[in-house]
């Protein structure tokens, strides 16, 4: 039964608490953290056991989303250091490029095949269900990167795959970001009922518009930003410039996940060993994860789990079907090794953080149940990736001959 009076800080230490041990019993069965929070808020879901009721939990993840989101973002951002870009061979590029558009094509015709299995208030109509393709091909895009590096550690690994993978992931959720923020702001158009000359300007000064937030929030903030500073500090003028600018690309109909990428990139390539900078935000790193993912699955809704599990199945082969397929194409393009393009593709199966956070943001523009659909489906094939990727990056790897556990 759910509390019957809001009592917002007991929420919040029960999810920290709850999520803490979650994360613990996560890892125990050779999982990330993240799969723990994911569990956790599905035990607490109003439709499952309604231990915190629907308006407390909408209240709190109004809030926290948001700054989870931003907080994602920047970080993303933060890993694109050119020097490093510029080192990456040609391979990594093209396979970032095959495997992200792979993912998108093949889960947006996955979906439109099974189109006579969703309910009619996605399929029927034409603009729905060509705005619900894009938006479920973009999320399909991310890559987890936790997982992966969870079994890198683990395994010691070393070689030329694990280069490729690390090259690869570093770019991957940048890719991702872009991807989408291009389909939901197509979904919008369609979904405004009329495209015209103005309407597509603005789609575009959208996208636009969030990169030069981003950029000139970089330029003024990396001014004030100083690794050899107190980390408390930094992390207060991190934070505030991340809300800044985050803020202020909303309050313009701009997108502020990807006005903070840009500016992540920019201070990551303006200030002098910032990746210092970026390791200060683990202080509080693992508390906005546990609220955000612990918060977003707590909205699972159990009466629409029939055609969720279906979608969910769906979005899980297609999207393997494209990293896999989009790896192997990039791979021979470029003229890998054999062993990279054999392997590569299964390393890049995790999916989890992004991916639900970038389902929140398309809530604005869709109708209440068709997001609860599409957020349930994402959850079930959330939940089935963090149970079935995780032993296949490590048979990957293994196999490559790259492990290394006496190194």
């Amino acid at each position: 039964m759910a509390l019957s009076i809001f009592q917002p800080l007991f929420t919040l230490g029960l999810i920290l608490f709850t999520g803490y041990f979650a994360g613990r019993v996560a890892n125990y069965f050779g999982l990330p953290r993240i799969s723990g929070y994911i569990f956790s808020g599905l035990c607490f879901s109003p439709s499952i056991s309604g231990v915190i009721a629907a308006q407390q939990i909408d209240i709190l993840f109004s809030f926290t989303s948001e700054i989870a989101l931003a907080f994602i973002a920047y970080s993303i951002g933060g890993g694109l250091l050119i020097s490093r870009v510029k080192v990456l061979k040609k391979e990594i590029l093209w396979i970032n490029l095959a495997q992200g558009f792979g993912a998108l094509v093949c889960t947006g015709i996955a979906v439109y095949i099974a189109g006579d299995f969703l309910p009619p208030f996605i399929s029927e109509d034409k603009n729905t269900f060509i705005s619900v393709i894009l938006i479920l091909g973009g999320i399909s895009v991310a890559t987890a990167p936790a997982a992966t590096m969870a079994v890198i550690h683990e395994l010691r690994a070393k070689g030329p795959l694990t280069t490729t993978l690390l090259g690869v992931v570093a770019l991957d959720d940048a890719l991702s970001i872009i991807i989408f923020s291009a389909a939901i702001t197509i979904a919008s158009l369609l979904l405004s009922g009329s495209i015209d000359n103005a309407i597509i300007l603005h789609g575009v000064t959208t996208i636009v518009g969030a990169i030069l937030i981003g950029l000139v929030g970089g330029l003024i903030f990396s001014n004030f930003l100083n690794p050899s500073m107190r980390p408390e500090t930094n992390l207060m003028l991190t934070l505030g410039a991340i809300f800044l600018v985050g803020g202020l690309s909303s309050h313009f109909g701009f997108s502020p996940i990807l006005a903070n990428m840009s500016m992540g990139f920019v201070i990551i390539n303006r200030i002098k060993q910032a990746d210092d900078l970026f390791h200060q935000l683990d202080i509080i790193e693992e508390v906005i994860y546990c609220l955000f993912f612990t918060l977003a699955a707590a909205h699972f809704d159990s009466s629409v789990l029939e055609t969720s599990i279906i979608l969910g199945i769906v979005l899980l082969i297609a999207r393997f079907i494209g990293k896999l397929g989009g790896t192997l194409l990039g791979g021979k393009i470029s003229k890998a090794s054999p062993q990279i393009y054999k392997y590569l593709g299964l390393t890049l199966l995790p999916q989890a953080g992004l991916s639900l956070g970038l389902i929140f943001l398309a809530k604005p523009i869709l109708s209440a149940e068709i997001f609860d659909v599409l957020l349930s489906a994402m959850l079930m094939s959330i939940i089935l990736n963090e149970i079935i990727s995780p032993p296949l990056v490590k048979w990957a790897i293994t196999r490559a001959g790259e492990n290394n556990p006496d190194r």
